[in-house]
């Protein structure tokens, strides 16, 4: 099972439910209208093959952009260069927005991988029919992802892994899992 941030994630405050964020400019990078962003989606090939890809701000869409530059920054965050951002004046003015796609627009995924927001919400069942509750969160775990499932004032971590997640479906609304014995549901907090 594969998870994508974005368009599945740790995005800070989503700026309407017709928008999926994709980063959040943090702050201009250099003079010529690069923007460092905390990203929110997968990575970078995620963020520039996505199109087309918005300026949102205030939960308004300013522009639409394109990635023509993108690289890593030493501290985990990105440096973006858009092709309709010109001058660190420009590059100021977009601290805090967003790049997003509208939620009609997001790309495909592979096969058994999913969209962290699609997740959201699931009720989660093991393979014996018992249930777990429901998805509250999906966090970024060193190697995968880990589902927060919630049931009243049990919390199970569940990981975002093909050997534990049995089946994912959408339409119902509904994660089957095979919870290994360190983590049986029985013994969470």
């Amino acid at each position: 099972m594969s998870l994508s941030n974005g368009p599945e994630g740790s995005a800070p405050q989503i700026p309407s439910n017709d928008f999926i964020v994709l980063a959040t400019i943090v702050r201009p990078h250099g003079l010529k209208g690069e923007v460092k962003v905390s990203l929110s989606c997968s990575g970078l090939d995620r963020l520039a093959s996505c199109k087309p890809l918005r300026l949102v701000k205030d939960g308004k869409e300013l522009k639409k952009v394109t990635v023509i530059r993108s690289f890593p920054h030493p501290d985990g965050d990105a440096v973006v260069r858009l092709k309709e951002v010109v001058g660190v004046e420009e590059a100021e003015a977009l601290r805090g927005a967003y790049l997003a796609v509208l939620e009609g627009e997001k790309p495909g995924l592979p096969p058994d991988s999913y969209y962290l927001d699609d997740l959201v919400g699931l009720a989660v069942v093991t393979m014996k029919g018992e249930d777990l509750g429901f998805i509250e969160e999906v966090m970024d775990g060193l190697a995968n992802g880990i589902c927060v499932v919630r049931r009243g004032d049990k919390e199970t971590l569940v990981p975002a892994l093909k050997s534990v997640v049995k089946e994912v479906d959408l339409k119902a609304r509904r994660m089957t899992v095979e919870l290994p014995e360190e983590i049986d549901a029985d013994t969470a907090d």
